[in-house]
């Protein structure tokens, strides 16, 4: 019987996900809460209801299927989530997509044909696929079966993960991955599970093991204003870097995402805004240079 996981969506297209244009596939589900997360409808595992209000058009097409958890006040529908089963049944009904349901259910054969879809631009390009999240290596023996599939074919692959998982979870697609991206959040432990719901011992650790027995590690650092861009933040950072065994090959700042309130207000939680805009470049070649200083493998921006 053929595993399955929670999809919530797949990105045809991407340039900034590893090399040549990239498939990205995101899992539902983390084992970390950062309180900055982008992509917040992967958090949780479970299937739910996204709601756009700037799509409704107040129609009570969902009021008439599920009342319940659906009604008109004035000018506004308003979704009670609480007690949501997620079944669906008002996103079926909705006519501008406004309501939509979060977490698809897929097979490695399933996904598989729709990675395979795009195999003239990773021919073209040198690209491939990227399986993100959430976290993705919550479903270990999925990812392993569909980049099996994908390595098969000729295709390219990566994973993207934070590492809050146990170690046999990376050891079972090992086999399988072209290359890694591992973010490194909080160097601190204690700031680390203040932010994120967990500390970094467990991140660490299979950070080292991956950087010693994985020959194309690449490292990602989510730069987020007043939280982990101090000198003593970046000191850290280069402290961990410097530990690593020589798979680890460079190291990424990536800018803070100011956008994803919009994400939060679909589905349902609260936003933490830390910056109203990002990081200028003058600011982020300071970060980098003050890292690059500090650890022995090269640091970029984008």
């Amino acid at each position: 019987m053929s595993v399955s996981a929670p999809v919530t969506n797949i990105s045809r297209g991407s340039l900034h996900d590893g090399p040549g244009v990239r498939t990205v596939v995101y899992f539902k589900g983390c084992g970390l809460h950062c309180r900055w997360c982008h992509n917040p409808e992967t958090l949780s595992p479970k299937k739910e209801i996204l709601y756009l209000p700037n799509k409704c058009m107040h129609c009570g097409g969902c009021v008439d299927v599920c009342p319940d958890h659906h009604k008109i006040s004035g000018n506004d529908m308003v979704y009670l989530r609480d007690g949501c089963t997620a079944c669906g049944a008002c996103a079926e009904e909705c006519p501008t997509g406004a309501l939509s349901v979060c977490g698809e259910l897929r097979t490695p054969e399933d996904l598989f044909e729709e990675i395979r879809k795009d195999l003239h631009y990773y021919a073209q390009s040198g690209g491939g696929v990227t399986f993100s999240g959430g976290e993705c290596l919550l479903y270990p023996e999925f990812v392993a079966e569909t980049a099996e599939k994908c390595r098969k074919n000729g295709i390219h692959t990566a994973v993207e993960s934070a590492l809050y998982v146990p170690w046999q979870n990376i050891e079972r697609v090992l086999p399988f991955t072209d290359l890694f991206f591992a973010d490194l959040k909080i160097a601190d432990p204690e700031k680390h599970r203040r932010y994120t719901g967990q500390d970094n011992a467990r991140i660490l650790e299979n950070l080292r093991k991956l950087s010693e027995i994985h020959g194309n590690l690449h490292l990602r650092i989510p730069v987020i204003p007043g939280v982990n861009d101090s000198e003593e933040d970046i000191a850290g950072f280069a402290e961990i870097i410097r530990g690593l065994g020589k798979g680890a090959k460079d190291v990424e700042l990536l800018r803070y995402n100011p956008l994803a309130e919009s994400k939060y207000l679909f589905s349902g939680r609260k936003y933490t805004n830390f910056a109203d805009s990002t990081q200028t470049g003058a600011a982020m070649e300071s970060l980098r240079l003050l890292l690059s200083e500090r650890c022995r493998i090269p640091c970029f921006y984008i």
